[in-house]
C-alpha cells in the first residue's frame, strides 16, 4: 500500500509539470503565466460567466458547474507534455500541428496518471475537444474570456493580429450563449481602437 502511494506521487509529478508549462506569454517578458495558473484562473471566470448568466438568462441554462469543473481541471492537462502553441497569427504552422502533437500524446499520456484519474482525465479532455454538451461550450468561453481578460491593456500581445483574425477566433464560439457575446465584443472593439494601429 506505501508502494502505490509513492508510486502515485511520482505519477501526480507528470501532471503537476503543467506548474512549469508556460503558454505562450513566457515569449514576451514580464508576462509569464503557467497552464496551471490559466487553469485557476479559469476557475475564477467560469463562476463570474455563471452569475452573468443568471442575471442576463434566468432559467435559460442548466449548466452542470461540477461538470464544469471537471473540464476545467482537465481541459489542458496534455500540455504537460505536449507543451502549449502561441495563437497568433505568425505561427500558424504550429497551430495545425498541435492537434496531431496531443493526438499522439493521448495514446500514452494517461498511462503516466495515477490509475483512479486517468479514465476521468480521458472523458474530460475527449469531451471539451469534441464540444458537443453544453458545459464544453461554456467551458471554450470561459477558456476565451480568461485569456481576454489576462491580455486586457497589453498591446504587444496582440501585435500581428487584424480584427478579422481575432473575430474569426473568437466570435463562432458563443453562438449556444449569445448572451455572453457582448464581452468579446467589448475586448474586439477595445483592441481595435488600442491594440491593432501601434
Amino acid at each position: 500500500m506505501n508502494n502505490e502511494v509513492l508510486q502515485d506521487a511520482l505519477k501526480m509529478q507528470e501532471a503537476m509539470k503543467l506548474k512549469f508549462t508556460y503558454r505562450f506569454w513566457n515569449r514576451l517578458k514580464g508576462d509569464k503565466e503557467s497552464v496551471a495558473a490559466h487553469t485557476w484562473s479559469m476557475f475564477l471566470i467560469a463562476d463570474y460567466l455563471e452569475e452573468k448568466l443568471h442575471h442576463l438568462a434566468p432559467w435559460k441554462y442548466d449548466l452542470d458547474m461540477k461538470k464544469v469543473c471537471k473540464l476545467i481541471m482537465y481541459h489542458d492537462l496534455i500540455e504537460a507534455e505536449t507543451g502549449d502553441e502561441d495563437l497568433d497569427p505568425s505561427n500558424s504552422e504550429n497551430h495545425n500541428a498541435k492537434w496531431e502533437q496531443e493526438k499522439h500524446a493521448m495514446e500514452t499520456f494517461p498511462t503516466k496518471l495515477p490509475k483512479e484519474i486517468q479514465s476521468k482525465f480521458v472523458s474530460a479532455y475527449n469531451e471539451y475537444e469534441e464540444r458537443k454538451s453544453l458545459e464544453s461550450k461554456f467551458v471554450k468561453i470561459v477558456d476565451i474570456i480568461e485569456a481576454e481578460f489576462f491580455c486586457f491593456n497589453k498591446w504587444y500581445l496582440f501585435k500581428n493580429w487584424t480584427k478579422d483574425y481575432h473575430e474569426s477566433k473568437r466570435l463562432h464560439h458563443y453562438l449556444d450563449f449569445p448572451e455572453l457575446l457582448y464581452i468579446q465584443e467589448a475586448l474586439i472593439k477595445n483592441a481595435h481602437n488600442n491594440y491593432y494601429k501601434k
